[in-house]
């Protein structure tokens, strides 16, 4: 893991504000070697659900377009989203962002944000937010779970119900690390069980043996950090990059950390039971999670 000091894992609101503003991009240099970073967002579908007047709209906001959008479908292609006006938009970028009470819709919840939250619905903070940016604007889908996620748009908060899709090597990535981002980070018995079905046997295997072996309490872990992400400051945002298949392996790059600093690890994943399963990493550097998990 990189060697860097610990930092607090949320933002400041301003700083959070800040990015909101700002468009995704993702270098072209940032994956390992001279291969470019190509974002693979899972394709899927998004059904709308009902809406309630949003808490930061005035009293007796009616809902626009409530018999419109209610049951409209938001389909979420690699670069374009079809879907009722104003979600459906061209050149489309997504990223997948940490966020506490004060950055939900763009930080308009009523204070205390954590109190409005619960009140919406929200059981568990932080959320993992997907950030749409296109050339619509910017919408944000804040993640009440894998399959539900709650939308601001034009004083009401909309309830949306994601449609089951085909596996695929980008959604077991994304779902991974939705659980991975909004749980603790560090590496641990505890933390990698409730990761347990998102791994492969034979790498759930691997881990299990080296937290068994005895550590030195006078010696650094050969793993002193965060290897899912590489490293021991929590980065707080991720780009799930485009799969590639070979039978039933497969290996997606993830951008992780803010676009001009990211870094790339790249996931190789099994297909075990018809699913996808992350069965190794590799980091910039060449190493990979199983080298490190070695004796």
């Amino acid at each position: 893991m990189t060697r860097r000091g610990t930092c607090n894992r949320w933002t400041s609101v301003g700083r959070q504000r800040a990015r909101w503003a700002a468009v995704l991009t993702i270098a072209s240099t940032a994956a390992t070697g001279a291969t470019a970073f190509e974002a693979g967002q899972p394709i899927e579908q998004w059904q709308i659900g009902q809406g309630q007047t949003a808490p930061w709209a005035g009293a007796g906001t009616a809902q626009p377009r409530g018999a419109v959008l209610t049951g409209q479908v938001v389909h979420l292609g690699t670069t374009r989203v079809t879907a009722p006006h104003p979600l459906g938009c061209a050149a489309a970028h997504y990223e997948y962002v940490v966020t506490p009470a004060e950055g939900l819709f763009q930080g308009r919840l009523p204070a205390p944000a954590e109190r409005s939250a619960r009140a919406l619905g929200v059981r568990a903070l932080p959320l993992l937010t997907l950030r749409l940016n296109c050339d619509g604007g910017v919408f944000d889908f804040h993640l009440l779970a894998t399959d539900k996620a709650l939308l601001g748009l034009d004083g009401v908060v909309w309830r949306l119900q994601r449609r089951v899709a085909r596996p695929s090597p980008e959604a077991a990535v994304r779902d991974l690390l939705h659980l991975h981002f909004i749980s603790d980070m560090g590496f641990s018995r505890a933390t990698v069980a409730r990761k347990r079905s998102h791994l492969s046997p034979d790498l759930a295997r691997a881990i299990g043996a080296y937290f068994a072996r005895p550590q030195s309490a006078h010696a650094a872990p050969a793993i002193d950090g965060d290897p899912f992400t590489d490293t021991q400051e929590y980065p707080e945002r991720f780009v799930v990059g485009r799969a590639v298949i070979d039978g039933a392996s497969a290996q997606v790059a993830v951008s992780l950390g803010e676009a001009a600093s990211a870094r790339v690890v790249h996931v190789f994943l099994r297909n075990v039971g018809e699913r996808w399963r992350m069965d190794d990493l590799r980091y910039d550097d060449g190493r990979t999670l199983r080298q490190l998990l070695q004796p």
